[in-house]
């Protein structure tokens, strides 16, 4: 297999973007992040300080959420639901929360956060939304956590917050809500709310650009700054603590600036870099076997620029050997001779 070949396949099969997830979710599992969202997006948390809200957020063993009283961090444990044969799924993150004016430890609602690097899903992620919704209500039936038997007075609800990184132009700087409302076809009776009112889902699209000189400060904002701004983990950080009071942990610092490192924003340039220059050359080649030959090839020259560029910036940030950035990268053998060989040749041209 020769080389070009070998680094697109290895790019179909490599977990970058599993670390890239992993990045985004820890960093959503921040008190204060989650805070936020909770406040903008979370209806019954309208009223209430952003200050208080991390109280609310409940410890429950038997709900597989455990709140770190004494970091930063809120865990979801155990987020996998086998409820139903042949269709498991595993949620980005799960929080139990308790509802304003309830009982201590009593969780009210659950909170569902989903991380999706973009939307390009061969079905609407909005019905997976809803799907999603559908299962978490459905577990909590017979469960020492949820209500017994025919209690359905106990049925918690639940929200699902997608939020979609990378999405086309059309849904940049969406956010829209959906949830079950009453409607009134005859005769009007309105039964309480509380009883129909069970799952929202909402779908966040992040601006890929937003105005540094307003001062806004929204959530839409804040999620650009933490995984679209092209800018350094230094000034993100900046950003945070000065526009949104958001106090950097050493550990958050940490995660921000890996995810910067990994960006699938950037991984993405690279490829569409790639295919342009495919294109072209296909095009030379006058030929459909030419533009093939010349799409790999370009795809393939993006990739390998931008995992030079990855292994450099972290080598430089983090004072680890090129070995061992590749290895945290999880790059395939069969490419590093390649990566080593350019890098050489970019130091002595003193690029690096």
């Amino acid at each position: 297999m020769n080389t070009t070949t070998e680094i697109v396949e290895t790019i179909k099969h490599s977990n970058y973007k599993i670390t890239y997830d992993e990045y985004c979710k820890k960093i959503l599992c921040n008190k204060q992040i989650l805070a936020r969202i909770i406040k903008e997006c979370v209806s019954e948390f309208h009223d209430i300080p952003l200050a208080e809200i991390p109280d609310y957020m409940e410890s429950e063993p038997t709900m597989n959420i455990n709140v770190d009283k004494a970091a930063d961090k809120i865990y979801g444990m155990n987020t996998e639901d086998i409820s139903v044969h042949g269709a498991k799924i595993i949620f980005d993150i799960l929080v139990g929360i308790r509802l304003p004016n309830s009982l201590k430890d009593s969780i009210g609602l659950i909170l569902n956060i989903e991380a999706q690097a973009n939307s390009n899903t061969p079905y609407p992620l909005l019905s997976r939304a809803v799907y999603y919704c559908s299962r978490l209500l459905a577990r909590q039936k017979n469960r020492p956590d949820g209500f017994q038997h025919s209690e359905f007075q106990n049925l918690k609800k639940v929200y699902s917050i997608w939020i979609v990184m990378n999405s086309k132009k059309a849904t940049e700087g969406v956010m829209n809500q959906y949830s079950i409302s009453e409607t009134c076809l005859k005769r009007v009776y309105h039964f309480p709310k509380e009883a129909y009112d069970k799952l929202t889902v909402i779908m966040i699209y992040p601006n890929s650009k937003y105005d540094v000189n307003d001062e806004n400060y929204s959530l839409m904002e804040l999620l650009h700054i933490l995984f679209k701004a092209e800018i350094s983990a230094k000034e993100k950080k900046c950003q945070l603590e000065k526009n949104y009071g958001i106090m950097m942990t050493k550990e958050t610092e940490q995660e921000v600036e890996g995810m910067c490192n990994l960006s699938q924003v950037h991984v993405d340039a690279g490829l569409k870099r790639g295919l342009a220059k495919g294109r072209k050359e296909g095009r030379k080649e006058g030929r459909k076997e030419g533009l093939k030959l010349g799409l790999a090839k370009g795809i393939a020259e993006g990739v390998k620029k931008q995992m030079i560029k990855n292994v450099a910036t972290i080598m430089k940030k983090t004072n680890q050997t090129m070995t061992e950035v590749m290895d945290l990268l999880d790059i395939d053998e069969s490419l590093r001779p390649e990566i080593r060989k350019c890098m050489k040749a970019q130091c002595d041209q003193n690029e690096i």
